[in-house]
């Protein structure tokens, strides 16, 4: 093993939706005068999605037009839906069973023999709508997978574009919807930029909207709204009660 890894005749090479500069570097330490491929735009998605943005007011206008959606056959099934913490897939699973929808949950608190009996079923078309986090958006090849919902607002281009590179791959035509409320209003420029540069329609006021700076991207990356917790009673959401410190 050791001799066949430092071969000089060993190609290795690297692939991805999205490379930040930072895995690139990374990429570059170890590849021997690497070349950059890059397969069509940067930081587009293929033009094998139909991409759309709907505003849904506040958190349980998300849940009211997903249920419309799949309830009323709006959706080619089945589907991902992305939220942005496992405390909220399990919450949006609950609230989705009460209809008797054929939905299931997977986040990484879950044990692998159950996440690969869930995807089976995603598969056989025992599962119509499957709640998840990022944990899913890489590396994962989930064919027959028509549509993708984010239900929360992605935070970053790559997420984006990870997230909805679920559904049109080798091929075939998928739908991704985005879901945004007045909390989504820093980052909505930021996303129909991607969709525009996609070849999507999208409204010339989301384009307008104020730029954000370099600084400002990196903090909302990795800070989150937070949203009004899903109720599991089947009713509208509640406001999750800040501790006292």
């Amino acid at each position: 093993e050791k001799t066949a890894c430092s071969n000089p005749k060993i190609q290795r090479g690297l692939f991805s939706a999205t490379l930040p500069p930072k895995t690139e570097e990374t990429g570059k330490s170890f590849l021997r005068n690497p070349i950059r491929i890059m397969v069509g735009a940067k930081n587009t998605a293929t033009d094998t999605i139909d991409q759309q943005l709907l505003f849904v007011g506040r958190e349980e206008g998300k849940i009211l037009a997903l249920k419309q959606m799949v309830g009323g056959g709006e959706l080619p099934l089945p589907c991902l839906v992305f939220v942005q913490s496992k405390d909220r897939a399990n919450e949006l699973g609950r609230q989705l069973m009460y209809d008797k929808l054929r939905v299931e949950v997977i986040t990484a608190d879950r044990p692998q023999p159950q996440r690969d009996r869930i995807v089976k079923n995603l598969r056989m078309g025992l599962v119509w709508v499957l709640v998840t986090t990022d944990l899913m958006a890489r590396g994962m090849d989930f064919k027959g997978v028509n549509c993708v919902i984010n239900f929360d607002f992605p935070q970053t281009v790559a997420q984006y574009i990870h997230r909805i590179g679920r559904t049109g791959r080798a091929g075939h035509h998928g739908k991704a919807v985005t879901f945004f409320t007045e909390q989504d209003s820093e980052n909505l420029r930021m996303i129909a930029s991607v969709m525009k540069q996609s070849g999507c329609e999208v409204p010339e006021w989301m384009l307008s909207l104020k730029k954000q700076s370099q600084k400002r991207k990196r903090w909302l990356a990795v800070r989150p709204p937070e949203r009004e917790r899903l109720n599991d009673t089947g009713g509208p959401p509640r406001r999750k009660k800040r501790r006292k410190e």
